[in-house]
């Protein structure tokens, strides 16, 4: 069978042809090299649909261009959130800062007056057999923040954090990301990490080190970035009957992202549920 024209992309077009053993790939290049490949791996990103806008003379960049009012730059009346605004240069592709976003225009369009002031990324890697999680500034060299790097190719595990002023900037975790929650809290609220860096990367290692349970999270923790729920709001959801991650998930839409937080969310209702067998009258509180 002839090659068939797959994937176009930034002048690689990959070709598909059949054989006794099934689909055998390669990529040829605009110059005319052809390798054979044993796996292609797309990235797809967000790619704003601005056409409407560009008609209606607005500023376009990658995306509508909005101020801190999420306003386009040309007409206050035109508003623009999510994949489709750019604002100080940056377009999210991700659910967060659209919720964000969007709480800032329904106040303001309330005769409130908030601004916005950007969003703080953090991606969670959903795929079968991938554990992957990203945020913030990762490119830095060690001259310009302090970086540390742990990698084990056997197991498939690399980790990175970034500090500068004793602040986490920016981490990767593949292959093994336990201490994620703890890393994404740090990250959002611009905390003080720990002197022992070590506990950055390794879960448990320091016995001293609070562990990553429901008991210890405060009520402030968020738990679902995409949505902002923090534990306070699953525990006022169970206070008010529900009782399984269906429950929360209609009443605060945790779990509705990404789906990076269900183990979380299971974990806290778990241990509610452990709290009212075993002291009823307590709230559970801490």
């Amino acid at each position: 069978m002839p090659p068939l024209p797959g994937l176009d992309a930034e002048g690689v077009v990959a070709f598909r042809t059949l054989d006794d053993c099934g689909v055998i790939i390669r990529l040829a290049a605009d110059d005319g090299t052809v390798l054979p490949a044993d796996l292609v791996v797309l990235a797809c990103g967000i790619q704003p649909r601005t056409g409407l806008a560009r008609e209606a003379g607005l500023t376009v960049d990658r995306g509508v261009v909005v101020d801190d009012r999420l306003r386009s730059v040309d007409d206050p009346a035109v508003h623009a959130i999510g994949e489709c605004a750019q604002h100080q240069g940056t377009v999210y592709g991700l659910v967060a800062p659209a919720w964000e976003q969007a709480r800032i225009l329904a106040d303001l369009l309330t005769g409130g007056d908030a601004r916005y002031g950007g969003s703080r990324q953090v991606t969670r890697l959903k795929a079968a057999g991938i554990e992957l999680a990203a945020m913030g500034e990762t490119d830095l060299g060690d001259d310009e923040a302090e970086v540390i790097r742990f990698a084990d190719p056997a197991r498939g595990t690399y980790k990175k954090v970034v500090i500068r002023d004793d602040r986490l900037i920016g981490a990767i975790l593949l292959g093994e990301t336990t201490t994620a929650g703890m890393l994404t809290q740090l990250y959002d609220r611009a905390a003080p990490v720990s002197a022992d860096r070590l506990a950055l990367l390794f879960h448990g290692l320091n016995p001293v080190t609070p562990a990553e349970t429901p008991v210890r999270m405060p009520d402030a923790a968020t738990v679902c970035a995409c949505n902002n729920v923090s534990k306070g709001h699953i525990r006022a959801c169970w206070e008010a009957g529900a009782r399984d991650v269906s429950d929360v998930a209609a009443e605060t839409r945790a779990t509705t992202g990404c789906g990076g937080c269900r183990d979380t969310v299971e974990g806290i209702l778990d241990w509610l549920g452990a709290q009212e067998v075993t002291s009823p009258t307590r709230s559970g509180r801490t």
